[in-house]
């Protein structure tokens, strides 16, 4: 069974990003949100609308 696309994104986020606990948020209204913190619990929880959204988050964050 394969998995759908949101699964997959997820995938390569977290492949991408061991150092992050990523996720999604299934919202009835707004559709999904994607967001990430690091493992130890340092620095802000990222939210954003859609996984390439968050990858820049991520990037953007790693380079402060």
């Amino acid at each position: 069974m394969a998995a759908n696309p949101t699964d997959d994104a997820l995938a390569r986020l977290k492949a991408d990003w061991p150092q992050w606990q990523i996720w999604v948020v299934h919202r009835v209204l707004g559709g999904p949100l994607w967001c990430a913190q690091r493992w130890d619990g340092t620095g802000p929880v990222l939210n954003t609308s859609s996984p390439g959204q968050l990858a820049e988050a991520l990037e953007a964050e790693v380079s402060r």
